[in-house]
């Protein structure tokens, strides 16, 4: 697995713009291209006649005269914010595409569009009702996306995961992960601190733990050097998870997903969505399926 097609929603913020900078690196270093998404999310209402104006600024047809004042100046704005977040990194091949959409369905009508290996995006999370009646736009794409999504949590932009939480149950072997250790082996020197949490309804005992994580460690080819085995007993997965990655000083967290949607998603929840969602530190969301 290699990151030659990296999807970078921007907005200009800092987190957007550490953002930029982790996928950056991970471009640098794997000869990969960057494509820049800025989107201006306006309410369904308004759409038609945003892009209309864009159009009357792109291609000179459609759009009306009292448009053209708004949509100048924003896009202009736009293409020097643009300019000047490629300009921090010469090396690097960009496309830009810049819309007037929903964030979360442009994202994906990208991904979709293209051979995107990854999504780098930044986010501030989400909370109350707002959390679980709309959600951020992270856990839209986290839930979703088909490819991998790295969610940065810090301004900063120091992505660096030598040690990184990988957080499940390890009842399946190998898969994307299998093909994921090994990436941030080599960029990063990355060690795994594989992470099963025991919660008052899934107890089993640490022997049995303990075997199923050297097996998966095992199938996925991984040196004892490279990883530890960690049972952490919490009271939920998702919080478990983020304190043992505190506990633990890890840099980031690993986990897959089975993107599930409707209903069950709503009842159950999605570990990975509210980790990505809850996190202070950088989570790498992975599909299983």
């Amino acid at each position: 697995m290699s990151f030659k097609n990296i999807l970078v929603p921007i907005d200009f913020s800092p987190r957007s713009n550490a953002a930029l900078e982790a996928a950056a690196d991970i471009a640098n270093q794997c000869d990969g291209k960057i494509t820049l998404l800025h989107i201006i999310d306006v309410p369904e209402s308004q759409q038609p006649e945003y892009r209309r104006a864009l159009d009357t600024f792109g291609n000179h047809e459609g759009g009306t005269e009292q448009d053209m004042p708004l949509i100048l100046f924003t896009m202009k704005e736009t293409k020097r914010k643009l300019r000047e977040a490629r300009e921090k990194y010469p090396k690097i091949t960009f496309v830009e595409k810049v819309v007037f959409d929903r964030v979360h369905r442009q994202i994906y009508s990208v991904v979709e569009g293209t051979d995107v290996d990854l999504i780098v995006m930044g986010s501030s999370g989400a909370s109350g009702l707002g959390e679980v009646f709309i959600g951020s736009n992270t856990q839209k794409v986290v839930r979703n996306a088909s490819c991998p999504v790295l969610v940065i949590k810090d301004d900063e932009g120091d992505f660096n995961p030598r040690n990184i939480v990988f957080a499940s149950d390890f009842s399946e072997m190998g898969g994307q992960a299998a093909k994921l250790f090994p990436v941030f082996k080599k960029l990063y020197g990355s060690t795994m601190h594989f992470l099963n949490i025991v919660t008052p309804s899934t107890f089993e005992a640490t022997p049995t733990t303990t075997k199923r994580m050297k097996e998966f460690a095992e199938h996925t080819k991984l040196e004892a050097e490279d990883y530890t085995t960690n049972i952490y007993n919490y009271y939920t997965e998702e919080e478990g998870i983020l304190t043992f990655a505190e506990e633990s000083k890890a840099d980031m967290i690993l986990l897959g997903t089975h993107g599930r949607k409707g209903f069950s998603r709503f009842m159950m929840g999605s570990i990975a969505e509210n980790v990505a969602n809850h996190s202070e530190i950088p989570v790498f969301v992975f599909r299983q399926d």
